[in-house]
Formats: C-alpha cells, sequence, structure tokens
C-alpha cells in the first residue's frame, strides 16, 4: 500500500501498470481506497502516451501539469520512480521521462 498526499488530502492506494494499446507504452495509474477503505477506485493516471521513443520498457513520459500537479514528485522522493534527465515536448507542455523502480512493481493491484 502506498500513502500520497494530494490538494492537502492524505490518501492510500496501489500503483496499477497497463500498457497503451497505440504503442505498447508504459501507463501508469495511481488507485486510491474508497472512504470506506473496501475498495480501490482510479485516482489518477500519472502517464502520458506520446509519439516519443523511449529507452527502456520500464520508462514513462509523466503527467505532472493540471489535476496531477504535485503529485509524482513525492513518488521520485519516495523512490517508487527515478528521473532519467530527459524531458520530452507535446502540445503545450513537457513531460519528464521517468523509470520505474522494483519498489513501484512491488506496490501493485
Amino acid at each position: 500500500m502506498i500513502t500520497f498526499i494530494h490538494f492537502n488530502t492524505k490518501h492510500e492506494g496501489q500503483f496499477q501498470f497497463d500498457r497503451y494499446a497505440s504503442d505498447n507504452k508504459l501507463a501508469v495509474q495511481i488507485m486510491s481506497r474508497t472512504e470506506d477503505g473496501k475498495f480501490l477506485e482510479p485516482y489518477a493516471t500519472v502517464s502520458v502516451c506520446t509519439e516519443h521513443t523511449l529507452e527502456s520498457e520500464d520508462e514513462f513520459v509523466a503527467k505532472e501539469y493540471s489535476e496531477n500537479e504535485g503529485l509524482v514528485q513525492q513518488f521520485i522522493d519516495a523512490g517508487y520512480f527515478e528521473e532519467t534527465g530527459r524531458t520530452v515536448q507535446f502540445g503545450y507542455v513537457s513531460g519528464r521521462i521517468l523509470r520505474l523502480l522494483p519498489k513501484a512493481k512491488e506496490m501493485t493491484s
């Protein structure tokens, strides 16, 4: 179980990993416990599908704008993702390319 804070509210949840159908790149979603604690529901998708080439199957382009602002950095700080030092431009925004670490894979649904 992961714990994260978003919009000044503490949440518990898990990561969920999949692949985008269009290009098989890594898709990263956060699932959050419902208020009664019985179920997990989608909370945020922290990856974005772009046409950019990534170097590894464990890399993804992070969505850190709009409703995801302030969300991703805490997972980097906690050792779930690591920075590659690369960014890509898509549309009017840019995104950091992050790498999934083994610790994150252990926190899946």
